[in-house]
């Protein structure tokens, strides 16, 4: 009985893991109507599996149910997105003065490199999605370090805008301007490495302004990515 329930609880996160990646991907784009028939025939799952998933993104921001008119992806929303970035800024610089003021193990800036080397990797293998999936182990190690997870999972059910933001911030302006320019992933990469370097000195001041200078370019272009994707954006302002 045990095992029955944990290969469905498997089967619920492999859909609901399916179905968000597809939307950060924008496989799934926003303002798409999702039908649970659908969707379940598609994955080979119960309609009550997917109701689950469905159940997750909805808290998570991904997806709207709306009476009468059924299931659909969120719109980007820039308002939104502003105020998550000035969230990620405001308490990823309280934890960042924690962590300079306590200091890292090296087990724990470990970690860190461990997660910059395999965003090098991605960029290799030019997979946006794997490595913008790995960028975000960076702002939960910053959590978890401090004693902050709860804040981490405070991110992840708001972050379904900035996400996909981000997504296609690396997939419109990922090339170099000349020789000597960077991709943005590797500007994110270089951020990465500073981060840490910071870190290490317990420059609380400059590893705030890095993460602050990461988010506010985000945000920065968003105007412009509005611009180019109209229908993947509410109506706000």
């Amino acid at each position: 009985m045990a095992e029955m329930e944990e290969e469905k609880g498997n089967q619920r996160n492999d859909i609901y893991n399916q179905l968000r990646m597809q939307i950060l991907n924008l496989t799934i784009k926003p303002g798409e109507r999702l039908s649970e028939n659908l969707l379940s025939s598609q994955m080979n799952a119960s309609r009550t599996m997917v109701r689950d998933a469905l159940s997750r993104l909805v808290e998570e921001g991904y997806i709207v149910v709306y009476p009468q008119r059924g299931t659909e992806v969120t719109l980007l929303d820039l308002e939104r997105i502003r105020q998550v970035v000035f969230s990620h800024t405001v308490l990823e610089q309280a934890m960042i003065e924690e962590i300079c003021r306590k200091g890292l193990t090296e087990k724990q800036f470990e970690q860190l490199e461990e997660v910059l080397n395999r965003q090098k990797l991605e960029i290799n293998n030019e997979n946006p999605l794997e490595f913008l999936v790995i960028e975000q182990q960076v702002h939960y190690l910053l959590s978890a370090f401090c004693g902050r997870e709860y804040t981490w999972e405070v991110f992840r059910t708001i972050d379904s805008d900035l996400l996909r933001l981000n997504y296609l911030q690396f997939t419109t302006f990922n090339y170099r301007i000349d020789m000597s320019s960077l991709t943005s992933w590797e500007h994110v990469l270089v951020e990465g490495r500073l981060l840490l370097d910071n870190l290490r000195r317990k420059d609380a001041e400059a590893a705030s302004l890095i993460c602050a200078n990461h988010f506010n370019t985000i945000l920065w272009n968003a105007g412009t990515l509005r611009d180019i994707y109209p229908q993947f954006f509410s109506g706000q302002a």
